[in-house]
């Protein structure tokens, strides 16, 4: 009698090469399924071989699921304006800093409206607010500061990523980029981070797969800025950077502060 045929080996985890296991089900562009895999190094959570992405990024969804965009670009730009303050210094008053993944522009046209020699860079561009300051290319640097807000779940090859950037970055530059975390205790299909309706949040990271791909890259993982209660905008520097742990601490304390203001206000 045959053997079962056994299932094919999933790829190695594409933040650190571990194995892969299933971890649940699900649809993405409506009619796609798929097998979420979850790394059993890092424990990080992946689509593994994702065939459809030439078809999620041709598609134009309406409405627009990612509703949040313009809150979750001011809420950045608050923490950029913490980061330039007297009490913490890391981002000059005039810098040249690059946004990647731009998209409509929105945070770049902040930048420049704050006098920053500000890029964007977008293989896809839809800017309506700075048209003429974004690249289909990346960018050659330094930069002071390279931000790349809800990016990397999109990456195929996300140490190969961080470390484009790295070079980018001049001395004393830091990279700010933002992605929610993934805890199996807590996240299973139903968590809206997913976002299957575009389908392109392949790569999905937990705690100890962002430090590991930061490690990879040569970059420190130094802080992470709560948004709604969650990590969510990462800080990294070059690993040989001296980054005060007081102006750090100093940091986390003004971000509380004013994410309280913020919410008493009750505006966006």
């Amino acid at each position: 009698m045959d053997s079962p045929r056994e299932a094919a080996p999933m790829e190695p985890c594409r933040i650190c090469g571990g194995g892969l296991r299933p971890a649940f089900g699900g649809i993405v562009l409506d009619t796609v399924p798929v097998q979420y895999a979850q790394c059993t190094e890092c424990d990080s959570l992946l689509l593994p071989s994702p065939t459809w992405l030439e078809e999620a990024y041709s598609r134009h969804i309406v409405p627009d699921p990612d509703f949040g965009a313009l809150k979750r670009t001011l809420f950045i730009h608050r923490c950029l304006r913490r980061l330039r303050s007297k009490a913490i210094g890391l981002l000059p008053k005039r810098s040249r800093t690059l946004d990647v993944g731009t998209g409509r522009g929105l945070l770049l046209r902040l930048l420049l409206d704050n006098g920053h020699d500000a890029w964007g860079y977008d293989p896809y561009p839809q800017s309506i607010f700075a048209e003429d300051r974004i690249q289909t290319s990346l960018p050659d640097g330094p930069f002071s500061a390279i931000t790349a807000i809800e990016v990397i779940e999109h990456t195929l090859d996300p140490v190969d990523f961080l470390k484009s950037l790295r070079t980018r970055l001049a001395p004393g530059g830091f990279l700010a980029l933002s992605t929610e975390l993934y805890d199996s205790a807590v996240h299973g299909p139903d968590w809206v981070y997913l976002a299957p309706q575009h389908g392109q949040h392949i790569t999905l990271f937990s705690r100890r797969g962002l430090y590991r791909a930061a490690h990879a890259a040569g970059l420190e993982w130094i802080r992470s800025l709560n948004w709604d209660g969650k990590p969510f905008l990462h800080l990294l520097v070059p690993v040989e950077a001296r980054v005060s742990r007081f102006r750090l601490w100093r940091l986390q304390r003004l971000h509380r502060a004013g994410e309280r203001r913020h919410a008493r206000d009750g505006w966006t």
